[in-house]
């Protein structure tokens, strides 16, 4: 099917007033929030409900988007998360193209008998797992493509004043994290979409200022840590590697979200063309990766490090003691480029 015709499939589904269950990927940026906001905005001008339900707690600086706290996080509330996929008709899956990235909502979420809608951008999605499937890898962000699905409905028709300015500044707010303020994954759509955005009236400078402008002291002072003592840079494979211990965690009461952005810091260097940053928790090392576009990350973190993403910009997991994971990220992009260099 066409975007078009995957668009108005969507909007039968959406009229034939199934009990909604809204849900996004484990560790929730910017995208997955901002196209949850904004699709259940959407919902209830249309004189719809639906919940929201995330399996982990958003960054701090997201919660402009949900003042009234309509957001279920499953860490928070696991009966009342379950209840909620286990009674849906309904479950519109947004910026994950796989069950597992919702961690301990993948089992509710795979044995429910609802219709499965996935919205998303990023590469290879299970296509077996949901019945209607609105991909596009090269959209900048889910809330992107969720706006370019939204615009196609006959309700709308293409007309962005027809969607209420809450639905717009969370759409908004996926697209401006998700691009890293306008600074990657942009393409002409993105930027007429934001045209739009301001002649509808949203306020770009406060969502600035609210997603890039409001960070703890700690983070500030992690920061400046990391890149003084942590930050390391292999010129022979034009790498970065920053790490972020739970020592470090501790020390600098670091937060959910605090960590947002920093792997792109090192891509700053003339030299670095991928950035690695680890974070250790007590249960693995999560890890982020970023390339100015030489290096496909996503095929890099699917090879050695449990994950994928986006061509620039990906992530995954390790088992491993922390003070391993600079020598096994070196070994692995040295390998990596070698098996490259040799197709």
């Amino acid at each position: 099917m066409t975007s078009v015709q995957q668009a108005k499939e969507l909007e039968k589904i959406l009229n034939e007033d199934r009990k909604t269950a809204i849900i996004s990927h484990f560790n929730p940026d910017g995208d997955a929030v901002g196209a949850s906001v904004g699709m259940r905005s959407f919902l209830l001008s249309a004189g719809k409900d639906a919940d929201i339900v995330i399996p982990s707690r958003q960054p701090e600086f997201l919660d402009f988007l949900d003042p009234e706290k309509h957001i279920t996080c499953y860490v928070d509330d696991k009966e009342k998360a379950e209840s909620l996929i286990n009674g849906a008709e309904l479950i519109i899956c947004l910026d994950f193209n796989r069950i597992e990235r919702t961690e301990w909502l993948a089992y509710p979420l795979s044995s429910s008998k609802a219709v499965k809608v996935l919205i998303d951008h990023h590469l290879n999605p299970d296509t077996e797992k949901f019945d209607l499937i609105i991909s596009d890898p090269g959209a900048s962000s889910t809330c992107e493509l969720l706006y370019r699905t939204l615009m196609c409905f006959s309700s709308i028709d293409g007309d962005p004043t027809r969607l209420s300015l809450i639905t717009l500044t969370a759409l908004a707010t996926g697209i401006l994290t998700d691009t890293n303020n306008f600074n990657n994954s942009v393409t002409p759509d993105t930027f007429l979409i934001a045209s739009d955005m301001l002649r509808c009236k949203v306020d770009i400078d406060a969502i600035n200022n609210m997603v890039f402008k409001r960070y703890s002291e700690s983070r500030m002072r992690l920061m400046g840590h990391l890149l003084t003592d942590s930050m390391s840079i292999d010129p022979g494979l034009s790498a970065s590697t920053i790490v972020i211990t739970l020592k470090d965690r501790e020390h600098y009461h670091f937060a959910d979200g605090d960590s947002e952005g920093f792997v792109n810091l090192p891509l700053m260097i003339r030299d670095v063309e991928v950035s690695a940053l680890f974070s250790e928790t007590p249960e693995y090392i999560r890890v982020s990766l970023r390339s100015k576009g030489r290096i496909s990350v996503n095929a890099l973190a699917n090879a050695y490090f449990n994950g994928g993403g986006h061509e620039r910009a990906a992530g995954g997991r390790l088992y491993m003691p922390i003070d391993e994971v600079r020598g096994y990220f070196l070994k692995s992009l040295e390998q990596f480029l070698q098996s490259k260099a040799e197709e």
